[in-house]
């Protein structure tokens, strides 16, 4: 099993940053680093049990089904989805939100993402730029939201 991580610094509390996942604001934003996905049906929150249904696209003109079930959700610590449905044969993503010691103002938001796709280990050459595209997009839009900047930490796989 393989885990792509892209982990940033925010000068954020990491309650006002979880705060703004935990908003249909958030889940808003951050489509919008998607281009191409149709919103089939918006989870009501991150709590567990709730679904995200999207059409995503597969290549121009073909589209699959995307059902993601909620599965963790620690208050301004974690919230996990796991893929029920989808174009991969594994991917559950975890949201964490960490403390950066000695400074409560500043947070980081680690997008932790277990995943198995078809031809593995081969189809991480094509995946790794899709999975950085979309999630620096997030990031960035995270930022924009809260009118500061990021400082990314870590982009890899574990």
């Amino acid at each position: 099993m393989n885990t792509f991580i892209f982990r940033s610094q925010f000068p954020i509390p990491k309650e006002k940053l979880f705060q703004f996942h935990e908003e249909p604001i958030g889940f808003t934003t951050l489509m919008q680093a998607n281009p191409g996905i149709k919103i089939i049906q918006k989870p009501n929150s991150i709590q567990v049990g709730e679904v995200a249904i999207l059409k995503v696209p597969l290549v121009p003109f073909v589209y699959t089904t995307w059902i993601a079930k909620h599965t963790i959700y620690e208050k301004n610590q974690i919230f996990q989805d796991n893929q029920e449905k989808g174009p991969f044969r594994m991917f559950l993503h975890s949201h964490r939100f960490l403390d950066v010691k000695g400074n409560p103002n500043e947070s980081i938001l680690s997008d932790e993402v277990q995943i198995s796709f078809f031809l593995w280990p081969l189809s991480k050459f094509f995946i790794f730029p899709i999975l950085y595209y979309l999630f620096r997009k997030r990031h960035q839009l995270t930022a924009k939201h809260f009118q500061t900047k990021y400082r990314l930490i870590f982009c890899g796989y574990s």
